[in-house]
C-alpha cells in the first residue's frame, strides 16, 4: 500500500477546487471544481493529478463523496445562474455518468453525504432543504424542508452535510450565521438547532467565517470554516448538544474535508477569497493533512 502523503498540489490555476473525496481502495483523491466544469484525480501514492470527468455543461461541481461498496462517486452539480442543482452519479472507476439527479430549480446542491445503504443525501444552499436520492429504485426528492434553515437574503444556508455515527440523524451545516441543524431520518419534519458550547461557534471572527463542510471521524465532528476547524464532541446522546475546540488552519483558503486513512485531509480552495472577496487566490491550490494534534 503507498503511503500517503500530507501534501498534494492540484495543477489547476483557475478550477477553485470546492469538494474533496477518497477512496481507500484504489488510493486516490478526488477533487471538484466551481470554473472549469471538471473532476480531478490524485494518486496518493505517486501525487499524480488527472481529469477524471468533464461536464459539457461546465457545471459547477461542490461536494462529494465515495461509496466504495459499490464503486460509485456522488458529486453536487450546479449552476448558480439558473439557479439550478442536481447530483451527478459516476462510475468512481472509470468516471463515466452513470445518471444525473435534478433536484433544485431554485436553488443549488452545495453538499452530499452516503449512509450505510448507500442513500444519499444533500443541501440545498439558497433552500431550507434536504434532498433524499435513492440509487436503488432511482427515487429522488425532498427530505426535510424547515423555515429554520432558510439562508439570508444573498448568502448562503446549509452547507455540509454528514449521518451521525448511528445512522439515526443528519446533521446540517449553516453557513451565515454559523450554527448546526439536527434532522431524525425517522421524523424528518423534527429540526432542531444542535446547542453548542466551549469555543465560540456563532460569532464573527476571520478564522471561523462560518461552517462550510462537515465529517465525522468515530464520534467527533469537524467542521471545516476558511481559515480553521472546530472539532465537536458530543455531550448528549442525540447528538442535540456538544462542545467546541477550534484549530486555526496551517493556511487558510478551506472549503470542506475528506476522511484518509483515518485522518483528516482539507482542501485549500480559496473560494472565500475568491468569490466572495473577488480577490486573486493564493496559488497553489491544494490538499494537505489537518493534524488532530491541533485540538489538544
Amino acid at each position: 500500500m503507498p503511503e500517503i502523503r500530507d501534501v498534494y498540489l492540484l495543477s489547476s490555476p483557475m478550477s477553485l477546487p470546492e469538494g474533496i473525496a477518497f477512496d481507500s481502495r484504489t488510493r486516490r483523491f478526488f477533487a471538484t471544481g466551481l470554473f472549469g466544469g471538471q473532476i480531478t484525480q490524485i494518486d496518493a501514492g505517486a501525487g499524480e493529478e488527472r481529469v477524471l470527468f468533464t461536464s459539457e455543461e461546465q457545471l459547477q461541481f461542490s461536494g462529494a463523496k465515495v461509496d466504495e461498496t459499490h464503486r460509485r462517486l456522488w458529486v453536487c452539480a450546479s449552476d448558480i445562474r439558473g439557479p439550478h442543482g442536481g447530483l451527478h452519479l459516476l462510475d468512481v472507476d472509470s468516471g463515466a455518468l452513470i445518471r444525473h439527479f435534478p433536484l433544485s430549480t431554485s436553488g443549488i446542491c452545495n453538499d452530499v453525504c452516503l449512509d450505510a445503504d448507500g442513500v444519499a443525501y444533500v443541501t440545498d444552499s439558497f433552500q431550507p432543504v434536504i434532498y433524499r436520492v435513492d440509487p436503488r429504485d432511482g427515487s429522488y426528492g425532498e427530505f426535510a424542508r424547515d423555515t429554520q434553515m432558510s439562508a439570508p437574503m444573498g448568502q448562503f444556508g446549509l452547507n455540509g452535510i454528514a449521518v451521525t455515527p448511528d445512522g439515526s440523524s443528519l446533521i446540517g451545516g449553516f453557513t451565515s450565521p454559523s450554527k448546526l441543524f439536527l434532522v431524525s431520518r425517522r421524523n424528518p419534519e423534527a429540526v432542531r438547532e444542535i446547542t453548542l458550547s466551549g469555543d465560540p461557534f456563532g460569532v464573527p471572527d476571520p478564522n471561523f467565517t462560518g461552517a462550510d463542510g462537515i465529517i465525522f471521524i468515530d464520534d467527533k465532528l469537524y467542521v471545516i470554516h476558511n481559515g480553521g476547524v472546530q472539532e465537536i464532541t458530543f455531550t448528549a446522546r442525540d447528538y442535540s448538544e456538544g462542545t467546541v475546540k477550534s484549530a486555526i488552519a496551517p493556511e487558510p483558503g478551506l472549503t470542506t474535508a475528506t476522511v484518509a486513512d483515518g485522518e483528516l485531509y482539507v482542501i485549500k480552495s480559496e473560494v472565500v477569497r475568491a468569490m466572495h472577496m473577488q480577490l486573486p487566490p493564493n496559488l497553489p491550490f491544494k490538499i494537505y493533512h489537518f493534524p488532530r494534534s491541533l485540538f489538544a
